[in-house]
């Protein structure tokens, strides 16, 4: 309940938020009630990625073991009185999760997901002002209650409008009852002069019939007259109500255009997500709004047709042409049509994106969703959703041309199980599509038109193309699609690091609005690094608490070590504002190698974050700081030549892609050197830890973890690291008669003879909390030699100090 309660602790302000971020399938109740075991499990595993095999298995077994949870919950309170009605909405609930989301249990895991990412925003927010100001963005309290003020003044003025609509309609049927007796009356006239006509000496002959024939013509007159002017009083009320229809229209327009440039907002973090900026994902929010849309867009209409069915209805047509060319229902329904498609086309989204690195013959999966909910009661029409897979051109002319129907048949490949029913939630409101296993089967990659395409295939960028149609009024379709982020389909494992360059560059640099997928050549060092940061710190984050104050990013050293990387040693001697404003290009970015390598930035750095990231001990040891990893190798020997004899630090290598080599400070043969291990690589560390192989060594003692820190003797460092123990190798065989081997790092033998500053010794000037035990490679009862520490506390030949390669790492 940590994370809970820190967030009710936050205050006022903060806890409204929290209150407002609940949901009917995931209430409070369930949160207070259930907080500490919902905070002990891993909602944000890899099992519960979508593209994960087992994902549903896993999200299934969370979901019942949730229901147990609060059915344990609500047996435990319902005893004490005053939680008894929490007891009973637990109890509720637990059946309605059991009922709604068995079949789904994904649903319910997002739902869950977000509301706990909801929270760490909240308090990234409280402890960081600056956080708040850089994602809160349109989302700041203030815009989301001028957004809810506009539904609920347009609510008011439609139900004022269906007052005046009902009013009016009665109105008319008191006039329809009324132009029946004209007809009636009109009848008896036509009759009466019928026989006048055929008679003429009848009015003499019966002088009666002349005060019949005045009273008739009287009554008919007058009712005519009435009728008039009820019809022109029905008429200026109506057009009354079309005016203000009109304006009610207009202001839902601009309500519709806030809502898309939230959803515009929305679709940019999620490009944001994707390189592990963590955002604010405020879809159930939007989702409220668009419902609220539909809804009012929908009772407008009808009020619409209502009305014009009250003009067509009026039977007497005595009124002059001209006036009836002024009326503009017609317009009215075409505006409201208009907004309620546009409304429906715009909140068809992609909620779960497929992967943006797609692997030919490899399952994946996609969410769409419409966000108006069941609002408009599209589900009872059970729509299937289409997937295809269609290139950038492609992506491109049917973002011009969105009704050309040969555009939405085109494609670019082939996707098995591409299609899906959308299902309604009535737990969530979503109504949704989800794919579980696509797969794409073949790449149709587009033809060059000229010579000048150099661009390689991990250049090339596609989208899985989501289509769908509904019905209006049982007569009218509406074809809607949506495109996924973009997507760049390889074929080889090899080809993932320059894929993965691709979209990085897309979803950092591509704006929100451009033609699919235009993306700026070239760009600011500072905006790079800043997204660098945030992807390795994405990378280096624990999946299960997805917290980003667990992880550790890029230093501002860190930054300036791969600007010189990409520059050159020259940035060195720059302004760090100056350094920002540098230039890189794509080109420069993952397509030219770096100076006197075969590999480009890119590549090395994506190789030295993908080793942290698929290795959970070298994660670790990266978030407690125990690697230097993006440092240069003069920078190391800097930093060694101030350090005890036998002190040692781990850096990325320089010169060979996904390597860690340790540099490390040792007098061999009377000369006191900085010494380079070659480096070692994923492929070694599956064999044996790095902590492992450093405790191997007896010439590593001292672990430094920043130049201005006291080195840390490496066992007090990195016990909690070591895979093996000493006992492991047992002197006799065991009882299948088998010896028991171990692999063992070791240096050449001209390192055997060690000369290390002892911390125990009363010349050193370095104090440490405990003395280092013995690396594992020496026997147990070996001691550090003498120390060679002058008294003054400076290194003995200090000056010959140089840098040497063994077979070791230049």
């Amino acid at each position: 309940m940590a994370q809970l309660n820190q967030v009710y602790n936050l205050g006022p302000e903060y806890n409204q938020r929290l209150l407002q971020s609940f949901l009917p399938s995931f209430p409070l109740e369930v949160r207070h009630y259930c907080s500490q075991w919902i905070e002990d499990q891993d909602w944000f595993g890899a099992e519960l990625n979508p593209n994960h095999p087992s994902c549903d298995t896993f999200a299934s077994r969370l979901v019942n073991l949730l229901v147990e949870q609060i059915q344990l919950q609500s047996e435990q309170i319902k005893t004490n009185s005053e939680h008894y009605p929490f007891a009973v909405a637990l109890q509720r609930f637990a059946e309605t999760t059991k009922r709604e989301f068995v079949s789904r249990p994904m649903d319910l895991v997002r739902v869950i997901q977000n509301h706990l990412m909801n929270e760490k925003l909240l308090l990234e927010r409280a402890n960081n002002p600056q956080l708040q100001d850089q994602t809160m963005q349109t989302q700041d309290e203030d815009a989301m209650q001028k957004i809810q003020q506009s539904f609920d003044s347009l609510k008011s003025e439609l139900q004022e409008q269906n007052n005046n609509v009902d009013e009016l309609q009665q109105f008319q049927e008191v006039c329809n009852i009324q132009i029946q007796h004209y007809h009636q009356k009109k009848n008896q006239w036509d009759k009466f002069m019928q026989v006048v006509n055929q008679q003429p000496d009848l009015l003499v002959q019966h002088p009666d019939y002349e005060g019949k024939q005045r009273q008739l013509k009287a009554e008919y007159q007058s009712l005519c007259s009435q009728i008039l002017s009820q019809q022109n009083r029905i008429r200026t009320t109506r057009l009354d109500i079309s005016a203000k229809q009109h304006s009610v229209l207009e202001k839902m327009d601009v309500v519709e255009k806030v809502v898309e440039k939230e959803l515009a907002n929305w679709r940019g973090k999620q490009k944001q997500k994707s390189i592990g900026i963590l955002v604010d994902d405020n879809l159930d929010q939007i989702q409220q709004w668009c419902e609220q849309l539909a809804s009012l867009l929908w009772i407008c209409r009808q009020t619409i047709i209502k009305v014009d069915g009250i003009r067509k209805g009026m039977s007497l047509t005595a009124l002059k042409e001209g006036e009836q060319t002024k009326d503009f229902h017609p317009m009215l329904l075409d505006l409201v049509n208009e907004l309620l498609q546009k409304l429906i086309k715009s909140t068809f989204v992609v909620i779960e994106q497929p992967p943006q690195v797609l692997k030919t013959q490899t399952k994946f999966a996609a969410s769409v969703r419409l966000l108006i909910g069941g609002k408009l009661n599209f589900h009872m029409q059970s729509p299937k959703v289409n997937a295809t897979i269609i290139n950038e051109k492609q992506a491109a002319l049917l973002s011009q041309e969105p009704q050309d129907m040969r555009m939405r048949a085109q494609r670019s490949g082939d996707i098995l199980n591409n299609v899906m029913a959308m299902e309604y939630h009535t737990g969530t409101h979503m109504f949704a599509a989800n794919f579980r296993n696509m797969q794409l089967k073949k790449i149709n990659r587009p033809v060059k038109t000229s010579r000048n395409e150099s661009h390689a295939v991990t250049e090339e960028k596609f989208s899985v193309l989501f289509q769908t149609s509904f019905t209006i009024d049982t007569d009218k379709r509406l074809d809607v699609f949506t495109f996924s982020l973009p997507v760049v389909v390889i074929v080889h494992g090899n080809q993932e690091p320059d894929a993965a360059a691709t979209i990085l560059w897309d979803n950092a640099f591509a704006l929100l609005d451009c033609k699919p997928f235009v993306v700026t050549e070239q760009v600011k060092w500072g905006q790079l690094a800043e997204y660098l940061n945030q992807d390795f710190l994405a990378k280096m984050m624990k999946d299960k608490s997805r917290d980003q104050s667990r992880g550790r990013g890029l230093s501002a050293d860190e930054k300036l070590y791969l600007a010189e990387k990409l520059y050159g040693g020259d940035v060195y001697t720059q302004d760090v504002a100056k350094i920002n404003e540098l230039t890189v290009t794509w080109n420069k970015f993952n397509k030219d190698n770096l100076r006197g390598k075969d590999f480009t930035f890119w590549q090395w750095y994506y190789s030295a974050s993908k080793l942290l990231k698929e290795d959970k001990l070298l994660k670790q040891m990266w978030n407690s700081r125990w690697l230097m990893g993006f440092i240069g190798k003069e920078k190391a020997q800097s930093i060694l030549q101030n350090k005890p004899r036998g002190s040692f630090l781990a850096r990325f290598s320089e010169s060979k892609q996904g390597g860690i080599t340790i540099a490390w400070i040792q007098e061999v043969e009377g000369q006191l050197r900085v010494y380079h291990l070659a480096a070692w690589t994923a492929a070694d560390f599956k064999q044996r830890s790095l902590a492992d192989r450093i405790r191997d060594l007896p010439n590593l003692w001292f672990l430094c973890q920043d130049m201005n820190m006291e080195p840390v003797p490496k066992d007090q460092a990195l016990q909690t690291f070591y895979t093996i123990t000493e006992t492991r190798v047992k002197q006799e065989p065991g009882a299948d008669g088998y010896v028991i081997s171990d692999l063992k790092c070791h240096l050449p033998d001209r390192f055997d003879q060690l000369h290390i500053d002892d911390p125990r010794s009363p010349q050193s000037t370095h104090s440490y909390a405990e003395p280092p035990s013995p690396a594992f490679s020496i026997s147990s009862n070996s001691q550090p030699p003498n120390s060679v520490f002058s008294e003054a506390g400076a290194f003995d030949e200090v000056g010959r100090l140089v840098s040497d390669s063994m077979t070791i790492d230049p």
